[in-house]
């Protein structure tokens, strides 16, 4: 039912191919759109048809069960990566790579965005997930966003009303499907510390967290506040437990690897027993920050 559309589109297509954790089962259909324009089409069909959608920037915090998504999914960090700057604003589609933009910015001395450096994820997800690092978050720096709705109309919305609270929006947990979004930016004469800044959060992140291994990312979200989950989770003595082919990391416990044989269902496991041991032994829950699919 799509094969008559000019990008890319596979039956069964094994998602664990497509995420950054590695496992994951196959969707029903994949679509890798070369431009916004097409989403509006693919997503009419969906809905003719009943199908679900899930959309796929980067793969990183998404956790997909070993049954797959019987469903379309819509590849937009495969292909949509197009952003452009113009009266202090910048415009960039869904796909688009935060460390990619964080970098662009700073070399032409653009600031608000340093903190990307830090994020291994897409514009979309961003927005979605309110996206932060080294104490900043998308909302600082977000305009507007545009975006389909679960009944394919398109729609556009300020920052301010997308409801941003931390690791959170009101599109989350929604079937939308994400277009673009604008950020504002700020010029500055002191390009050189923006561009350390930028360097400053990238390494910042590469040296706290485990590098070139297989994860969604953070497990559970870290309250700015505290108390951090990964410091609870070692201090109940997890760090570094395996469920089959997944491990609690042990240089950041938040963080859980797949050595290379883990299924969804060994991550879904080793989740479950760090939120209740912690819950058992210090009276503290911790909420996921991984979506489930």
């Amino acid at each position: 039912m799509f094969n008559d559309l000019s990008c890319i589109v596979e039956e069964r297509f094994p998602l664990k191919q497509i995420t950054t954790m590695g496992v994951g089962g196959p969707c029903r259909y994949y679509i890798a759109p070369d431009r916004v324009e097409q989403l509006e089409q693919i997503y009419s069909r969906c809905r003719h048809e009943g199908l679900p959608v899930l959309v796929i920037g980067n793969g990183s915090n998404v956790l997909v069960d070993d049954a797959g998504f019987d469903g379309v999914v819509i590849h937009v960090g495969k292909k949509m990566k197009n952003f452009t700057v113009s009266d202090g604003v910048v415009q960039a589609d869904s796909g688009v790579l935060l460390p990619k933009l964080a970098l662009t910015m700073a070399k032409e001395g653009g600031s608000g965005f340093e903190f990307m450096a830090g994020i291994p994820g897409t514009v979309g997800g961003a927005v979605i997930m309110n996206a932060g690092c080294i104490g900043k978050e998308t909302s600082s720096v977000l305009k507007s966003v545009t975006y389909l709705d679960e009944e394919g109309r398109l729609q556009y919305q300020e920052a301010k009303d997308l409801g941003l609270a931390f690791r959170s929006s009101s599109l989350l947990g929604r079937s939308v499907v994400i277009l673009r979004a604008e950020f504002h930016v700020v010029y500055n004469d002191d390009q050189p510390q923006v561009m350390e800044r930028t360097k400053q959060a990238a390494a910042i992140r590469k040296g706290k967290f485990p590098l070139n291994v297989a994860t969604v990312g953070s497990t559970f979200k870290s309250p700015p506040q505290g108390p951090h989950p990964g410091r609870l989770i070692e201090e109940v003595g997890l760090k570094g437990h395996r469920i089959g082919g997944a491990e609690i990391s042990t240089v950041h416990a938040n963080w859980i690897i797949n050595l290379g044989t883990a299924t969804a269902r060994d991550v879904k496991e080793l989740m479950t027993l760090m939120q209740e041991k912690v819950l058992k032994s210090l009276g503290i829950e911790m909420e996921p920050e991984v979506l489930m699919v």
